[in-house]
């Protein structure tokens, strides 16, 4: 076999294993990101905090949550103020976060994860997850929620 052939065989092998590579992430960094939005629903707290990585910082879409909110013990004491349900043992709400128009973008061992939440008829929600791979784990290590109307006032 010639230097060429080789030298092309050995980048298509390098594409292909980086392809699976992606493809492995993708689906890993899909399940991290649904099995957030699942713990969310049903207010499962451990599942939920474990999904963030200790230095991630928040932008909640509220104007009392205005400003940002960094590290796990923020993050925590900010979400159990907004949603006391996570550690009440008699809660039997649930929520409806349904994402719709999922995007994923893969930068090496980053993930942003953007959705849509609601109709779009007259408002939306819009929500993006950075996430990073911490010993083989998809974590959020940044979420930004914001909303926008139809608001003609």
């Amino acid at each position: 076999m010639s230097s060429k052939n080789l030298l092309l065989l050995a980048i298509l092998c390098l594409l292909t294993f980086s392809l699976q590579a992606q493809s492995r992430d993708s689906i890993a960094v899909m399940k991290s990101a649904t099995n957030f939005v699942s713990a969310f629903n049903n207010f499962q707290w451990t599942t939920f905090r474990e999904s963030f990585s200790d230095e991630a910082t928040i932008f909640y879409p509220y104007w009392n949550q205005a400003k940002r909110v960094r590290g796990r013990q923020e993050i925590e004491s900010a979400w159990l103020t907004i949603f006391p349900e996570f550690t009440d043992p008699t809660n039997t709400r649930k929520l409806q976060i349904n994402p719709k128009d999922i995007n994923i973008q893969l930068y090496g061992k980053t993930a942003i994860v953007s959705f849509h939440l609601g109709d779009g008829l007259k408002s939306l929600s819009r929500r993006t997850l950075v996430m990073v791979k911490e010993k083989g784990i998809w974590k959020i290590a940044h979420l930004h929620a914001s909303s926008v109307s139809d608001d003609k006032n």
